[in-house]
């Protein structure tokens, strides 16, 4: 990209990209720079997008993220609790099965 933007036959206003050393390339943090897609395709004349800048739009990523991360755990509980009715419905069969042959002996 550096030598394209050299050459003059990069797009206009394109940035290049930070150089990552390969023995760092797998110990990529989410707070490093290669993340930050800023100036690919970005037709909003110098202007952060609003994920990248807004921190109401963060607090809404954030709030929705969480929200369907409840929704989730939500549905693992639902699972959880068929499964234990079912275990406890088949557990009440065998005691009252039980019951009723210690009656009859």
């Amino acid at each position: 990209m550096v030598g394209l933007m050299q050459k003059g036959k990069a797009p206009q206003g394109s940035i290049a990209p930070l150089l990552i050393p390969r023995d760092s390339l797998f110990k990529l943090d989410v707070d490093d720079d290669i993340w930050q897609d800023i100036g690919l395709g970005d037709d909003s004349g110098g202007l952060l997008p609003p994920w990248l800048a807004d921190e109401k739009v963060h607090s809404g990523i954030r709030s929705l993220l969480e929200l369907r991360q409840c929704e989730e755990e939500e549905r693992h509980l639902m699972q959880e609790r068929q499964a234990l009715i079912q275990w406890f419905t088949e557990e009440w069969g065998h005691i009252q099965k039980t019951i009723g042959g210690a009656g009859e002996g």
